[in-house]
């Protein structure tokens, strides 16, 4: 797709991300397996049955990083665009994606999960134990807080802001 004449929506700005991965691959690496999870979309109803016979599942977020750092196990983002707001079963995965360790994260718009992209990838690599209160990893001491994103686990980021997420 051209994005040069295309009209801005949720998907221009999320292929906006994925070149942006695409260009920082080699900066960082893990960006190679940054991918897209496509559970929305208009079908027809054949196709829409077929995709849920093979496990589709509305509300997965739109990208998914399968990356630990800090303390989280992966990175979850929901792309908006506008005025859309997410649906009840978006915000019970982007819920419980961030109780069980992963970050998730809500932007409404590709810079906005670019800067998500960018700190969450500068983290340390590590892994967790005990429900995250202890973070053993290579690099940073042994302390937590340099382990952890800035911005508040399931949150929402929109026009520069960071609000609070949750149901």
């Amino acid at each position: 797709m051209n994005l040069k004449y295309a009209v801005k929506s949720e998907d221009t700005e999320q292929i906006q991300v994925m070149n942006w991965a695409h260009w920082y691959t080699k900066q960082y690496p893990e960006l190679k397996w940054l991918h897209h999870i496509p559970n929305g979309g208009s079908r027809n109803r054949a196709e829409a049955v077929k995709l849920q016979q093979m496990g589709v599942k509305a509300g997965v977020a739109d990208l998914f990083l399968p990356s630990p750092k800090g303390i989280y196990c992966g990175l979850y983002i929901e792309l908006k665009y506008g005025d859309n707001r997410k649906t009840a079963r978006q915000k019970e995965f982007l819920t419980d994606m961030a109780a069980n360790g992963y970050f998730a994260v809500t932007c409404y718009s590709a810079e906005e999960a670019i800067r998500v992209l960018e700190e969450y990838v500068t983290l340390p690599h590590g892994f967790v134990r005990d429900d995250v209160r202890e973070y053993v990893g290579i690099s940073m001491g042994g302390t937590i807080d340099g382990c952890k994103m800035s911005i508040p686990n399931n949150g929402i980021l929109k026009d520069g802001k960071v609000k609070p997420g949750g149901r």
